[in-house]
C-alpha cells in the first residue's frame, strides 16, 4: 500500500475528525508530522502521529522554526506522496522537506489558505515558484483557487475542499432557548485584533432602540480595556463577560444567542456560529478575514460593516433584530444551510482530500 505523509505545525483540535478520517480510508496509509507543541498550542492525539519539538530563532524581525529530525523522519516513513500545511518560508523543515521530495521525485502536495502573502513582489514570486512546482494545492476556498490560477496553476492541480470542525462542536443539534433579551454573542480568544472596542461602542446607540440587549463575550485574554470602557460609555450592565469556555459547555450561550457579532478578522468561527443558525456580523475588511469568510451572504446569513465604525455596526444589529423579529426560523435554517451548500463538514472534507491524493499517486 502506498504512503502519504501529512505534515502540520501542530495537529489542531478542531482537526481531528477530518485527520482520523482520511487516515481510515482504504487506498493509502498515513502518518503525520507535526510539533509537540507551537506557539502555546499543544497537538490533540492521533494514532499515526509523528510529534518534535521545535528550533526556533529571530532574525531580522522574523521568528522561524525548524522541526528537529523532520528530513529524517520522512526519509524513514518513505512517503509516495507528502501533504503540507501552506507555503510559510517561516517553517524552514518544509522548505526542505519540498526540495527533498522534488530532487526524489516524491508528490508533493500543498493543504493551503493559498494566499498570496506579505512578504511583497518577492515574497509572491517565491510562493509562485513553490506552488507552480507542486503536485498540487488543496485551498480552503474558492477565493483560494483564484489566486492559484493567478499563479498559472491549471484547474486539475487545485482543488477547493473548505473546512471543518469536529463533529461535536456543531450545533445543528441544539434548540434555541428564547429568552427575554435581545442577546449578542462573541467567542473568541480576547485581542486587540479582535476590534471589541468598536462593539462597545456600538452598544451605545443600540440600547436606546433595544433597552433589553445583552452582549455575551466569551473568551480567555485581556479583557480589562474593555470592561473599563464599557464601564466608562455606562453600558456595563448589558455586558456579560464570561471568560475561557470550550467544548459542549458553549452550547448553552450560543443556543440562548441571537446573533453572532465579531468585530475583527474571523475564521471558523464564522461556521460554529452558523451551525446554531445564528447570522454574523463581521468587519468589510476583508483581507483580515481567513477562508471561512466566504461563507457569509450579505443579507442572507448575515452582514458586514464598515470597518472599525461603531455607528454602522449599531445599524447592522438594529437592522438584523427588525428581521429575526419577523423572520426567525427562516434565517436560522439559511445560516445552518450554508454549511451544507459549501460542504463544512470532517466527512466532505476528508473525502475530497482523499481523492485528490490518490489521484495524485496512482
Amino acid at each position: 500500500m502506498k504512503k502519504v505523509l501529512f505534515i502540520e505545525p501542530v495537529i489542531a483540535h478542531y482537526r481531528r475528525d477530518t485527520f482520523n478520517l482520511i487516515f481510515s480510508n482504504g487506498y493509502f496509509s498515513c502518518a503525520i508530522l507535526a510539533g509537540n507543541e507551537y506557539e502555546g498550542v499543544r497537538p490533540v492525539h492521533i494514532d499515526q502521529a509523528i510529534l518534535g519539538n521545535y528550533i526556533t530563532f529571530n532574525l531580522f524581525g522574523h521568528r522561524f522554526y525548524y522541526l528537529k529530525n523532520a528530513l529524517k523522519y520522512e526519509k524513514h516513513y518513505k512517503p509516495n506522496a507528502i501533504v503540507c500545511s501552506g507555503v510559510d518560508f517561516h517553517h524552514l523543515h518544509t522548505i526542505i522537506i519540498f526540495l527533498w521530495a522534488k530532487i526524489h521525485g516524491i508528490k508533493f502536495i500543498w493543504w493551503s489558505h493559498a494566499t498570496e502573502g506579505k512578504q511583497g513582489r518577492i515574497g509572491f514570486l517565491a510562493r509562485k515558484i513553490f506552488y507552480r512546482n507542486s503536485a498540487g494545492v488543496l485551498a480552503y476556498s474558492s477565493a483560494g483557487l483564484l489566486r492559484m490560477q493567478k499563479f498559472g496553476l491549471p484547474l486539475n492541480k487545485v482543488i477547493v475542499v473548505g473546512n471543518s470542525m469536529n463533529n461535536e462542536d456543531y450545533g445543528f443539534k441544539v434548540d434555541h432557548k428564547e429568552n427575554n433579551c435581545f442577546t449578542l454573542l462573541f467567542s473568541g480568544r480576547i485581542t486587540p485584533e479582535k476590534k471589541l472596542d468598536v462593539l462597545v461602542k456600538a452598544v451605545v446607540p443600540i440600547v436606546h432602540k433595544i433597552p433589553s440587549l445583552k452582549c455575551l463575550i466569551i473568551g480567555g485574554g485581556d479583557i480589562n480595556p474593555i470592561v473599563s470602557l464599557a464601564e466608562e460609555l455606562g453600558v456595563e450592565k448589558h455586558f456579560e463577560f464570561i471568560g475561557p469556555v470550550y467544548g459542549t459547555d458553549l452550547q448553552k450561550y450560543f443556543a440562548s444567542a441571537h446573533l453572532f457579532v465579531y468585530p475583527g478578522g474571523i475564521g471558523l468561527s464564522m461556521a460554529h456560529a452558523l451551525s446554531y443558525g445564528l447570522p454574523v456580523i463581521t468587519t468589510d475588511a476583508m483581507h483580515e478575514h481567513g477562508p471561512e469568510i466566504e461563507l457569509l451572504k450579505p443579507g442572507v446569513n448575515g452582514d458586514f460593516f464598515h470597518d472599525s465604525d461603531p455607528n454602522s455596526l449599531s445599524d447592522c444589529v438594529t437592522t438584523w433584530a427588525e428581521k429575526l423579529n419577523t423572520n426567525t426560523e427562516s434565517i436560522r435554517n439559511d445560516c445552518r444551510a450554508t454549511l451544507a451548500e459549501f460542504g463544512y463538514f470532517p466527512e466532505t472534507v476528508s473525502s475530497k482530500v482523499v481523492s485528490f491524493v490518490l489521484e495524485k499517486i496512482d
